[in-house]
């Protein structure tokens, strides 16, 4: 039985004949009964449904991040999966008969504040570290801008996170790696947000390097 706690105009709870009526992200929705289908998938469905997993996971498994970098753009959304829409048609690269994550391109964060100018990453001794030049201050650009990183080891399938690590000011960050990571090659991306945390910047990949 369907309920209208707020009549005709209310929200629906539970199922009426082929109706059924729920909360999602706090919206009242109304949808037809789902009808189950014995056809198998189609090559591009199953294709579709690997890229949206594998774009789906990497930003859940990032989501501290993300739900800063995106929050201003989630309307009736998650962080998570707004960020995924807008990665999914730059995100995927075709090896062979395999989908993979084009990593350059992977974007966690976006807004207004600026990004580092001209940054490197570099590794040695088990430690990576970023470095930008400085920049002049404007209303978008501070000193005290924080920078957070993230480095994600494809290999072992593990992210190290770091946020408001250091200000735009110190214009570099040394980050200690787990000991497992020697040899392996790391995707570096970071960015900087406001020091007050009511502004984010555009997350950049910086660049790969082997520990």
């Amino acid at each position: 039985m369907g309920i209208l706690r707020s009549g005709i105009l209310g929200p629906v709870r539970n199922k009426t004949g082929s109706v059924v009526g729920r909360v999602r992200n706090k919206v009242n929705v109304v949808t037809g009964l789902h009808k189950i289908s014995n056809k198998p998938h189609t090559k591009s469905q199953l294709k579709a449904q690997q890229k949206l997993g594998l774009l789906n996971g990497f930003m859940l498994e990032i989501d501290v991040l993300v739900n800063i970098g995106f929050k201003y753009y989630i309307k009736n959304n998650s962080a998570v999966n707004v960020a995924v829409s807008y990665n999914y048609d730059h995100a995927f690269l075709i090896e062979g008969e395999d989908i993979v994550l084009n990593y350059p391109q992977l974007v966690y964060s976006r807004g207004h504040i600026v990004t580092p100018e001209s940054p490197e990453v570099e590794s040695d001794a088990g430690n990576i570290t970023y470095r930008w030049l400085p920049q002049n201050q404007s209303a978008y650009c501070q000193f005290t801008d924080m920078a957070s990183f993230l480095v994600y080891n494809a290999a072992k399938k593990t992210y190290v996170i770091l946020q408001n690590a250091t200000n735009r000011y110190a214009q570099g960050h040394t980050i200690e790696m787990p000991e497992g990571f020697l040899g392996d090659t790391l995707h570096c991306y970071m960015n900087f947000n406001s020091a007050d945390g009511k502004k984010a910047g555009g997350s950049m990949y910086i660049g790969a390097v082997v520990l």
